[in-house]
């Protein structure tokens, strides 16, 4: 190697290395820019008033909050501020392109998550929180607690009724009781692949009796009984019963001559025995064929959940 090549990678070297150094202090220097970028929190003017707190917009264009003595409570930090209660501050802010709203604390902790696409009052101190990934539906108090443990398909409010849906149900509660009462529930089963039964309680003895989580058990066991008679398989008996049952209603055969085109004539009821019998009636427009009434007796069992115990099907006009 001749000396003029040596001296070129020298320099070679040398021009790397200023290059990498620049690089490294142009990545890592903190100071470079402030002063242009600085953020400017001071008070431009005061926007509104929750009490005695005021939410001021400072003259970057964020928001803060400020106590009676007009001491910076929260700092202007966040897109909007929404409302004020002791322990929470509803604020919004920009986050992946979403404005996304949630809850801190005075010390600026988030303590109900940035999730929400909207926070909707509703009467009686509700609020309706939409989550922006999926658009369900959660339903506050005044002080942002929630209401129930778990979300919705859609929510509304009217005349102290509360409208809760989702998939196959529809819940209604009355806001005149603490905590609301359940005042009726509609659930939608499914009977054959194309035939689905509705049915209502709205008898407050039995909605007193059982939980929303009993009604749905039952309207699930209901869907896969009937789907096991349908295809005269009963190897899933355990899902809805226990073992001592399971002959019982090993029922084969009994649907297959039946081409139902309805189901109706719903009722529930509890027996002396204590189970609670849901009956229906399937109904056909085959000339050859019979109506068929349908009874289901649920009971709980020692684990206090709700179990499948008898089933009667028998051609309608024998009862």
């Amino acid at each position: 190697m001749n000396s003029q090549t040596k001296f070129l990678i020298s320099m070679l070297f040398i021009v790397v290395i200023i290059l990498c150094v620049v690089l490294t202090r142009f990545y890592f220097d903190v100071t470079k820019n402030t002063e242009s970028h600085a953020r400017d929190s001071r008070v431009e003017s005061v926007v509104k008033s929750f009490g005695e707190y005021q939410v001021f917009r400072s003259a970057d264009g964020g928001y803060g909050l400020l106590n009676s003595d007009l001491t910076v409570l929260i700092e202007p930090d966040w897109l909007e501020i929404l409302d004020v209660t002791e322990n929470m501050v509803l604020v919004s802010s920009r986050i992946d392109n979403q404005v996304l709203i949630g809850g801190i604390d005075y010390e600026e902790n988030v303590i109900l998550p940035l999730v929400f696409r909207s926070m909707e009052k509703l009467g009686d101190g509700f609020h309706l929180g939409t989550v922006s990934e999926d658009n369900r539906c959660i339903l506050y108090d005044r002080n942002y607690q929630p209401v129930f443990r778990e979300s919705f398909a859609s929510v509304s409010y009217y005349n102290k009724l509360l409208t809760l849906e989702q998939d196959s149900e529809i819940l209604y509660y009355d806001t005149s009781e603490q905590p609301p009462a359940l005042r009726s529930a509609e659930f939608s089963c499914q009977i054959t692949e194309n035939l689905y039964l509705n049915w209502k309680i709205a008898n407050q003895f039995y909605l007193s009796e059982l939980t929303v989580q009993d009604l749905r058990d039952i309207n699930r066991m209901v869907s896969a009984y009937m789907q096991m008679l349908r295809e005269n398989n009963f190897l899933n008996l355990q899902e809805v019963t226990t073992p001592e049952y399971f002959s019982i209603l090993a029922k084969n055969g009994i649907l297959n001559t039946l081409t139902p085109d309805s189901a109706d004539s719903f009722s529930f009821s509890r027996r002396e025995s204590g189970a609670y019998d849901f009956a229906f009636r399937l109904c056909t427009s085959a000339p050859e064929q019979q109506n068929m009434k349908i009874h289901l007796y649920f009971r709980k069992n020692t684990e206090n959940q709700m179990i499948l115990t008898a089933a009667d099907l028998t051609p309608a006009a024998e009862e």
